[in-house]
């Protein structure tokens, strides 16, 4: 063990002494001079309003990209855009999908939040339930499933080697197990 050394204090200068140069530091950079501009007060300026949203919008696309999960992300796909008017998305939820605002209670909350969120200021969501007129991103989702389906079928009855089998051992293709890739 060493001994404790006395505490060292920084010598004291007297006024009339020079005081040393601190030592230079290697690697100073200054920031370039910026000119300043001046700043407009905000109470003078008008406030603009954003851009109003498009009437065109692609509900199918955009509920998708919503980050919506559970029982929201079904509100939204039952759902079909009847109309976007200034901040206010219109919705229609189908008659046979009413249970989705009965059992979640916050959804239009949280849709009014993603979409809100999505478009970087606050929207409105008001959803009403009724007959469909066009399609809800869900109906389309399963059309678009019936139809992989069906092809992925016609796919298999027109493989000679499935066709082989049928023929050889009176097989059968079971058309509820077929899945699409």
């Amino acid at each position: 063990m060493q001994p404790a050394s006395p505490a060292r204090s920084a010598p004291v200068l007297a006024e009339s002494e020079p005081r040393p140069e601190p030592p230079p530091v290697a690697a100073s950079v200054e920031p370039p001079a910026v000119a300043a501009t001046p700043v407009a007060d905000a109470s003078a300026a008008p406030a603009q309003s954003p851009r109003p949203l498009s009437g065109d919008i692609d509900w199918h696309a955009l509920q998708e990209g919503l980050g919506l999960g559970g029982l929201n992300l079904q509100l939204a796909q039952h759902s079909e855009l009847i109309e976007v008017a200034g901040d206010l998305f219109r919705l229609r939820l189908a008659n046979d999908q009413k249970h989705l605002l009965q059992i979640n209670r916050s959804g239009v909350e949280r849709l009014q939040e993603a979409l809100s969120t999505h478009f970087g200021r606050p929207l409105k969501v008001h959803v009403e339930v009724g007959e469909i007129a066009t399609e809800t991103p869900a109906q389309r989702n399963q059309a678009e499933k019936a139809e992989r389906h069906a092809a992925a079928v016609a796919a298999l009855q027109q493989d000679p080697f499935v066709r082989e089998l049928i023929e050889r051992f009176d097989a059968t293709l079971e058309t509820a197990s077929v899945k699409p890739l």
